[in-house]
């Protein structure tokens, strides 16, 4: 049975979302959150084996660092937004002064919408949604949707960082609008999870 944890509390608020099969562990943006995510590991004897990305801020990306000190895995992340973590003005850790190097032992593997990916015999579905950054993805399993900067429970990504464009983040709305059912609950990069169906309703943009 799959479980589910995420941790929040850091200078960026970003989530992080570890999803935990038996001993194994995928993590969905790390983030700022790369210590609290080691001490929940060692705790529970977990073993990390994936890390995916919703896009590729720093506020996103910069954890990878940190657990690839620990552990060797595999990075899913859209190809155009793989650049992102290349370039330290596109990603904005220089926004944070900082810098971001994709350590060596960390395989990156590209995102494909048309295929998702299996895990540990689940099942992932991966819906491309530009706008927040153009390659911005969403991670749905089961009924459980995670969007990262793309829509919030009260908001939306901005759209004036790089390769942000608000008529394909109104077109990825849209999409998800018609496509998620009201039982999903989104978990997104920042702020409170919450049921699709209330979220339609509250949000704004929406």
């Amino acid at each position: 049975m799959m479980k589910l944890k995420v941790f929040h509390d850091n200078i960026a608020q970003i989530n992080s979302y570890l999803l935990s099969k038996e001993n194994h562990l995928l993590v969905i943006d790390p983030g700022f959150n790369a210590e609290a995510i080691l001490d929940y590991i060692k705790a529970n004897q977990l073993h990390l084996e994936q890390v995916i990305l919703t896009h590729g801020h720093y506020d996103h990306i910069r954890g990878i660092e940190r657990l690839a000190k620990e552990f060797a895995f595999s990075l899913l992340v859209s190809q155009t937004d793989s650049l992102l973590l290349k370039d330290d003005d596109k990603n904005y850790a220089k926004a944070f002064g900082s810098t971001f190097r994709l350590p060596s032992n960390v395989s990156v593997i590209y995102t494909d919408s048309s295929k998702g990916f299996q895990w540990n015999q689940e099942s992932f579905q991966i819906i491309d949604t530009p706008g927040h950054t153009k390659g911005s993805i969403c991670i749905r399993y089961q009924n459980w949707l995670f969007t990262g900067d793309t829509v919030f429970t009260d908001s939306v990504g901005r759209t004036d960082l790089f390769s942000g464009n608000q008529t394909d983040l109104l077109k990825s709305l849209r999409y998800l609008t018609d496509h998620v059912s009201h039982q999903t609950t989104i978990y997104p990069g920042h702020g409170p999870s919450g049921k699709w169906s209330v979220v339609k309703k509250e949000n704004p943009y929406l």
